[in-house]
């Protein structure tokens, strides 16, 4: 949930909306999201305590408690209630909770059912000696162990919850300090091999299940936005709040609108309308774009953050910081793949002292044929790959290829520098043809024409 609304205890008691955020608020129901998701991990949430701390009807926050499970903000615990947990954005892609584990190996929740919805930071197995443990023990981490009691205790003493193996019962005393310390115990009939053999594969299956890192994986979804009828002034306060300085702007539907920075409200008077210094076309994606392609977009054309959209409603934002950390986790986990087209621009860089859209790159042994030159098909990808971006950087256009006519091609060896360059010929309503030329040493190895079927990216989209 996107919120940027701030709220305090009033002088009765009650929460309430500090003054200056009136003009951001959208709706009762947004109200309520945002209420919701600035409590504590654990607060437990009901429809009488909402309606009675922001005084709406029950029907009202009834159906905002619902969203908010729905958007993985609370959690309906049977026997517990309702329970405000960590939000998915906090989760890496392999993490398991506490509960998937329990589910996986056929556990038992002794205690803590309330905590199922954390992730632990690693697994340790309890097979060393006592002494040898603490080196490896750490806060929120999983300790797979039989019946040792003392290394349960000990365990549990550094903030680890419990998984017992082979079906034992923990003592009493054990129970009692997870109890205390607000940790889980969990336990599973199976020997602890076994589990850990089970854990292992649930995790790989994960990973394996999902072929592309998405930008749904990588955008932060709580974000701070201005609305369309806010000020200059307003962007101070929440850019002081926020610590950063580029916010999207949204309309009364909290579709994306534009795109405000620092550099735009530079100079002008604290209630000038943030519309008319703002950016109008913000680059915008979905969440189930690729954060490869994304980030070579971003790169190529200079986005240092996008909004992401859902029918043209904010959702999320997602940066280069955001894709370099989503990286990151794919440096760990070698069996998610790119496309084949990213693979062969990952090398290729925009240029920015060319009068024509060009990007340059090296020819590398991942594109040859058998005649240890270019193939066919690697330099009719980087020349279509430029018409594309021509079309993003000069038109704001998005295009699917209708045509791509390859009339002239000469050899390229394996490591030169080749240059792609894309010139748009014409527009019509529903189509564009553009001129590629591809040259290495400054001689031209091929030609290409294509011809494109475009439409703008419409905020709605």
């Amino acid at each position: 949930m996107i919120c940027v609304k701030i709220y305090k205890i009033g002088q009765d008691g009650r929460w309430e909306i500090e003054s200056g955020d009136r003009s951001l608020i959208q709706t009762k129901h947004q109200q309520i999201l945002c209420f919701i998701e600035g409590l504590d991990v654990g607060t437990k949430v009901s429809v009488r305590f909402i309606a009675k701390e922001l005084d709406v009807s029950e029907g009202t926050a009834y159906r905002a408690i619902k969203e908010a499970e729905a958007k993985g903000l609370v959690r309906s615990i049977p026997k517990v209630g309702t329970i405000r947990i960590e939000g998915a954005k906090e989760r890496k892609l392999e993490d398991l909770t506490l509960g998937e584990v329990a589910h996986i190996v056929d556990g038992l929740v002794i205690i803590g059912q309330e905590y199922l919805h954390r992730s632990p930071n690693k697994f340790i197995i309890g097979a060393m000696e006592v002494d040898a443990m603490e080196r490896y023990l750490e806060e929120d981490c999983l300790f797979l162990v039989g019946n040792r009691h003392h290394a349960q205790m000990l365990a549990m003493s550094r903030g680890a919850s419990l998984l017992i193996t082979g079906g034992f019962d923990p003592r009493p005393e054990a129970v009692e300090k997870a109890r205390e310390l607000g940790l889980v115990i969990l336990q599973s009939p199976y020997d602890t091999f076994a589990v850990t053999s089970m854990i292992n594969r649930a995790i790989y299956d994960r990973l394996i299940a999902k072929e592309l890192v998405l930008v749904e994986d990588a955008m932060v979804k709580d974000v701070q936005y201005l609305a369309d009828s806010a000020t200059v002034r307003d962007w101070h306060r929440i850019s002081r709040e926020a610590e950063h300085s580029r916010f999207p702007v949204v309309d009364a539907e909290h579709k994306v609108v534009g795109m405000v920075t620092a550099v735009d409200v530079a100079g002008k008077e604290p209630d000038t309308p943030i519309v008319q210094v703002m950016n109008p076309k913000p680059f915008v994606v979905s969440r189930d774009e690729a954060v490869t392609h994304v980030s070579r977009v971003m790169v190529w054309e200079g986005w240092e953050i996008a909004a992401v959209v859902e029918e043209g409603r904010l959702i999320g934002l997602i940066s280069l910081q955001d894709l370099l950390e989503s990286f990151q986790q794919v440096q760990k986990q070698p069996q998610f793949g790119e496309t084949v087209d990213n693979q062969i621009v990952s090398g290729f860089r925009y240029v920015e002292d060319s009068s024509d859209t060009t990007i340059e790159g090296e020819i590398t042994q991942f594109m040859v044929n058998e005649f240890n030159a270019a193939s066919t098909g690697t330099l009719v990808s980087v020349m279509n790959m430029t018409g594309y971006i021509a079309l993003r950087k000069q038109a704001r256009m998005d295009a699917i290829t209708e045509n791509f006519v390859l009339y002239q091609l000469e050899p390229v060896p394996v490591g030169a520098t080749v240059r792609s360059a894309a010139r748009i010929l014409a527009f019509s309503k529903k189509t564009c043809r553009i001129d590629l030329e591809l040259t290495c040493e400054e001689r031209v190895v091929a030609k290409a024409l294509m011809t494109a079927r475009m439409s703008e990216r419409k905020q709605g989209q």
